[in-house]
């Protein structure tokens, strides 16, 4: 049994889980406020094809740093030249993957024309400027999480939202809506939400005669892109996919899905958000022993955050969303309700699954997402059903799933306890 000293999981963890919230409830209230005058400048059809476009993006941005970026909180603070090393990998593939989102855009958009329409097409010639906004974004992040500057963290969701609400309202105005006033008002928040992350996390462009190469941290961390890529690349397409399958059924009904899907999103974001930011860390330096203790507490908390929330939305939800967004958004109130049980259940999941990544299972998360993004793809694909029963069957389905992960995870942090793999002799840091 290891004597190592317990790690800090109370009073530093919740006081920077609160900076999180604070910054992330402040954002999201901007973004849920704005939504009611966004969701009277433009219609469903508007935010539907928005959506598409910000399927692509995110699709894109999820996998355009190769898992590097999420490397740079790994090494240990002995390795602080490894981390700048590993930034600056990141943001060179965050640019080549920017590049040939655009390079794609272009070649596809004949395609695009024909399944979408001429105006959408050319506004997915700037997917790859979105793409890299977003995940360069993700780099600063993760370098700020590294040396525990959460409060930046925070500071930057309100900037984010506040930057585009304020363009998506302005730009409506201007242009009384429209597909080009809600995307390229997306993209220039995200430009000046990049801004500044890139701005508070500056010294992690500093240069030293201590930074190894390039390339010998590639080599060095290749398993977190030689495993963690296929993982993100299978929940990418699953989070891209599904908007893109309802818009079969109409890119209407998408719009609708969109608005209740960023609605539910608000607590996910507030809760999950805020416990992975700051238990991620956590996770890389807990010692075998005391990982399914961290694991318990963080579970429960996040349950009991996230339960009662959602019950309430669920149950209000089809009066809600009419009363608030206009008459023409009661359908998004029912899948609101539908969405609960899935989305209630992601608040607990998502902050646990870095234990994959902290221990170095990221196999298992793999099987895991590829069974989570077949099941809902297939379903969406196959229902014999109109789109609102379909999602609510996915609902559940996908809340069943999250149950399986949960279970998945407490398995893995008492093998883990049990002896589990030393993290920097697996990254390679001090090895020999």
């Amino acid at each position: 049994m290891t004597n190592a000293p317990e790690p800090d999981v109370r009073p530093g963890a919740l006081r920077q889980v609160f900076a999180l919230l604070g910054g992330t409830l402040l954002a999201q209230i901007i973004a849920f406020v704005a939504q009611m005058g966004v969701a009277r400048l433009y219609t469903d059809t508007d935010l539907g094809y928005l959506g598409v476009f910000t399927s692509a993006a995110t699709l894109g941005a999820a996998v355009a740093g190769a898992r590097f970026d999420l490397s740079i909180v790994l090494p240990s603070p002995g390795h602080e030249a490894s981390a700048r090393s590993l930034a600056r990998l990141a943001s060179r593939c965050v640019l080549a993957a920017s590049s040939l989102a655009t390079l794609v855009a272009a070649v596809a958009r004949p395609w695009l024309e024909e399944r979408y329409g001429r105006e959408l097409a050319a506004w997915m010639l700037a997917v790859g400027v979105s793409i890299l906004f977003l995940a360069q974004g993700q780099v600063c992040s993760y370098w700020l999480t590294r040396h525990r500057r959460f409060r930046y963290i925070a500071a930057s969701s309100v900037v984010r939202s506040g930057a585009i609400a304020a363009l998506q309202l302005l730009c409506g105005l201007l242009a009384s809506g429209g597909l080009g006033a809600a995307i390229g008002a997306t993209v220039a928040g995200q430009g000046i939400a990049v801004a500044y992350l890139s701005w508070r996390s500056r010294d992690a462009r500093t240069r030293s005669a201590e930074d190894p190469p390039v390339r010998e941290v590639a080599r060095r961390y290749r398993k977190m892109a030689l495993v963690g890529v296929p993982n993100v690349v299978v929940d990418a397409v699953r989070t891209s996919a599904i908007p893109l399958l309802i818009a079969g059924y109409g890119v209407a009904a998408l719009g609708q899905f969109n608005l209740a899907w960023m609605a539910m999103q608000a607590p996910v974001a507030l809760i999950a958000g805020a416990l992975s930011q700051v238990y991620l860390p956590r996770l890389s330096d807990t010692p075998p022993g005391q990982m399914t203790r961290i694991v318990v507490r963080v579970g429960a908390t996040a349950l009991a955050l996230s339960l009662p929330a959602f019950a309430v939305l669920a149950w209000v939800g089809p009066a809600l969303f009419p009363f608030l967004f206009g008459q023409r958004w009661e359908a998004a109130g029912y899948f609101a309700r539908a969405l609960a049980p899935w989305l209630a259940l992601t608040v607990a999941s998502s902050p646990l699954s870095n234990v994959f990544v902290a221990t170095y299972h990221q196999r298992r998360m793999l099987a895991f997402a590829c069974v989570y993004c077949l099941v809902p793809l297939a379903w969406l694909a196959l229902s014999p059903y109109r789109i609102e029963a379909t999602v609510g069957v996915l609902g559940v389905v996908m809340a069943s799933l999250l149950v399986g992960m949960l279970v998945m995870v407490l398995a893995t942090a008492r093998e883990y306890d049990r002896g589990g793999k030393n993290r920097s002799a697996w990254a390679g840091e001090g090895a020999a």
